[in-house]
């Protein structure tokens, strides 16, 4: 090999080294702020649960002996309530997180939802404005990683968080709210099981 192929090669092999070494830290920071996360759930759930036991607690004594099936609907209301809550509530701390914790969010969601095509990331005018230097990189990097190549559109989309993939004629919705949304059901469920058992 000559001389320059030499170099080339040591270049591509601190990258990778560079790479690996990159989304290592990205993984143990995703992974630590997730059981941050859980924890604060867990205890916001907890209050939400008690603050639910003393308004049937209430109920229950103010109910007469034919108030149960009235009873039973006030506990299912007060427990939606409490859940719709709780969800409302994870969705601000999401989009309230420092710049740092939001954009390695939105890198993650980046990573669940791009395709090995060619395509555009766009952003709303807040994300915009306080995009980190080093996001766009990033971005392309997690796309070359899945095969395809991603551009930060000048383009701004009427969104208040998150982002818009654009694929061609083909967009995908990657708001906090529209994953929220597409989750919902599901994160019910696990907010149903955390309050009530």
């Amino acid at each position: 090999m000559s001389g320059l192929e030499n170099i080339i090669k040591e270049i591509d092999h601190k990258a990778e080294l560079e790479a690996g070494q990159i989304l290592a830290e990205a993984k143990e920071y995703c992974d630590d702020y997730l059981e941050q996360q859980k924890v604060a759930v867990a205890n916001e759930v907890a209050e939400y649960e008690k603050k639910a036991e003393k308004e049937r607690e209430l109920f229950v004594s103010k109910s007469n002996s034919g108030g149960e099936f009235e009873e039973r609907n006030a506990v299912l209301k007060a427990k939606q309530k409490n859940i719709d809550l709780a969800l409302k509530n994870a969705y601000q701390k999401m989009a309230e997180l420092s710049d740092q914790e939001y954009f390695e969010m939105l890198l993650k969601i980046l990573k669940s939802n791009v395709v090995d095509k060619d395509g555009e990331l766009l952003l709303g005018e807040k994300d915009a404005k306080r995009l980190p230097q080093d996001f766009a990189n990033k971005v392309n990097q997690i796309a070359k990683e899945c095969g395809g190549s991603l551009t930060i559109s000048s383009e701004k989309a009427d969104i208040a968080n998150g982002f818009i993939l654009r694929y061609g004629m083909i967009e995908e919705n990657c708001t906090l709210q529209a994953l929220m949304d597409t989750k919902m059901e599901q994160l019910k469920d696990i907010a149903s099981r955390q309050l009530f058992g």
